[in-house]
């Protein structure tokens, strides 16, 4: 069952993506792979790496939260 982030961001900030996470064939790997966006929760005080799985031609972003992968709808990262 997909899990959506329900905290509201508060901060978002871009970097450099980190170089992991991505397969010979220009796919992620099961785990995700990192993107430059890093996100400030609500009532939160460190920034998280947003990551993404790609799959075909399409992606989806996500948070990873005490073990947990939460998709982010593409309309908070706007």
């Amino acid at each position: 069952m997909i899990q959506y982030l329900d905290k509201k961001i508060v901060q978002k900030i871009r970097t450099d993506a980190p170089k992991w996470g991505i397969g010979r064939d220009g796919y992620t790997l099961r785990g995700g792979a990192p993107s430059s966006i890093m996100i400030l929760l609500e009532n939160e005080k460190r920034f998280r790496r947003v990551m993404y799985w790609c799959f075909s031609n399409t992606g989806t972003f996500f948070v990873k939260i005490n073990g947990k992968e939460l998709v982010i709808p593409e309309h908070m990262l706007d």
